[in-house]
């Protein structure tokens, strides 16, 4: 009986080995050609003599050119996720403020994932977008005047740069009456950011400072400049920042308080009628604070 299982068994086997074996596929990648070195087009939008890293928008377009390409992983360079497609076109907005410099890195992949990379360093300018409170605080939503407060105590005051108060001197009330700082009217407006100075032909400041208004000054030192160099003027500014941090910027000689020859300011306090804000120049940093005109 064990002899007449075994010759019934040896061709069952038989032909489920063979049924196996036709069952069995091979397959292939074809040929694993590696893609080509990628030529990278990199467009910052609105790059151009006058804005050399952009419009502001931080916004760039991304074109890639590979032969046997199939899918492709670009890293922006700013510590977010890499993104990847099937097309070789892309288009990215940075989150960053201001200028900065990064390295877009390109991975175009072929069949089998093989591979080739390439990079391109650029820089890229984005805009501060400031908080709508600030804007309608500072301008009204049209246009506001400011002036020094000259009744606050430290309405004017200088510190270490390391801190944030002005512990090396702060003005009394009217300290500086009479010295061409009192009856400056500042005017933001927020059409275009216009910012307007009526100095009334008067601007007290350092004295090396204040050669950017008239260049025949010679020393140093506090100084009251009159005349015609020290005439009303109108240039624009800006805004920039962070999450906790907000600044007002001039273009020009823009600027408020005592002319220092800085032109970013720091919001320190403010408020709808009043505002706390610090500029940093030598010896340190300065402060000024500013009221709201009726």
């Amino acid at each position: 009986m064990k002899h007449i299982i075994n010759k019934l068994l040896v061709p069952v086997l038989g032909f489920m080995l063979v049924a196996m074996a036709s069952c069995e596929k091979e397959y292939h990648f074809g040929d694993l050609t590696t893609p080509s070195k990628p030529v990278l087009n990199i467009t910052v939008v609105g790059k151009d003599a006058t804005h050399p890293n952009g419009n502001g928008s931080g916004n760039i377009n991304v074109n890639i050119q590979s032969q046997n390409g199939i899918n492709y992983k670009v890293d922006f360079g700013d510590g977010e996720a890499p993104q990847t497609s099937t097309t070789s076109e892309f288009s990215y907005q940075y989150k960053h403020t201001g200028i900065k410099t990064v390295t877009v890195s390109v991975t175009v992949y072929g069949k089998g994932g093989v591979s080739s990379t390439n990079s391109e360093t650029i820089t890229v300018y984005r805009e501060f977008e400031p908080n709508p409170e600030l804007v309608t605080m500072l301008t009204n939503n049209g246009a506001k005047k400011w002036r020094v407060d000259k009744d606050a105590s430290a309405h004017l005051g200088v510190g270490d740069a390391a801190s944030m108060v002005p512990g090396w001197w702060g003005a009394g009330p009217n300290e500086k009456a009479g010295l061409g700082i009192y009856d400056d009217v500042y005017t933001f407006t927020a059409q275009g950011n216009v910012f307007e100075h009526t100095t009334n032909n008067d601007l007290f400041g350092k004295k090396e400072y204040l050669k950017d208004f008239d260049p025949s000054l010679t020393g140093t030192g506090d100084f009251t400049l009159t005349g015609p160099t020290a005439a009303s003027y109108t240039t624009t500014f800006s805004y920039d920042g962070s999450a906790t941090e907000e600044f007002i910027i001039f273009s020009g000689k823009g600027h408020l308080g005592m002319y220092l020859g800085a032109h970013k300011f720091q919001i320190l306090e403010r408020s709808a009628t009043h505002m706390t804000l610090r500029c940093v120049q030598d010896p340190g940093a300065w402060y000024v604070k500013i009221i709201a005109i009726e």
